[in-house]
């Protein structure tokens, strides 16, 4: 057998780029703006050098497409600067930087959960075309694990559940929140204001 030799080159993207969001207050109706900056990164790859330019194009492409994505749709969690409310479509941004010990926590007991599984399927099997009580054992001790695997996936789902019905980032104090909110935006009539000062 021939083996065959491959060869690319990946070329990488990175742009940068800035946004204004306004976002219409739900508590007090006032309307604010504020900077979103975002990074798209994109790939392109040529096979044997023939198509060095393409692909380098591609990446670029595909990073502006990214980075378009990302300021179209994306958002950052900005207090209003006024009342120093937080809209609720931004709670879920903001629960995630409070529970990543939840994301840890749910994935550790996914892989102990897959691995149980795996192991109480082989040991199923196993005792099924061997009766044995080596087999029964070992089918035991996995079916437990899973079990208990199973339980603790089960309490922490509820755990999340109940954390998402407390939330509530406007509880924390207001002072603070307004704090928050102008050292990010300004109100939708300060920004008018100041782009039709003339500059010199």
């Amino acid at each position: 057998m021939i083996p065959i030799v491959v060869v690319w080159t990946n070329y990488t993207s990175t742009v940068q780029g800035r946004v204004v969001k306004l976002v219409p207050c739900e508590n007090c109706s006032t309307e604010y703006v504020y900077v979103l900056e975002r990074e798209g990164t994109g790939v392109g790859t040529s096979f044997y050098l023939m198509n060095e330019e393409g692909a380098e194009s591609h990446a670029v492409s595909s990073a502006k497409d990214t980075l378009q994505q990302y300021l179209a749709n994306d958002f950052d969690p900005v207090p209003c600067p006024v009342c120093g409310h937080y809209q609720k479509y931004m709670f879920p941004k903001l629960l995630e930087t409070t529970s990543l010990w939840g994301v840890g926590a749910m994935v550790a007991v996914v892989l102990v959960g897959l691995f149980s599984f795996v192991g109480t399927l082989f040991w199923g099997m196993n005792y099924l075309q061997q009766p044995n009580d080596y087999a029964l054992g070992r089918l035991g001790a996995t079916g437990s694990v899973l079990a208990v695997v199973g339980l603790i996936g089960a309490g922490l789902l509820a755990a999340q559940r109940a954390q998402v019905r407390r939330f509530n980032p406007n509880a924390e104090d207001q002072e603070n929140r307004i704090a928050k909110g102008k050292s990010r935006a300004v109100t939708r009539a300060d920004f008018e204001a100041k782009q039709q000062q003339p500059t010199e």
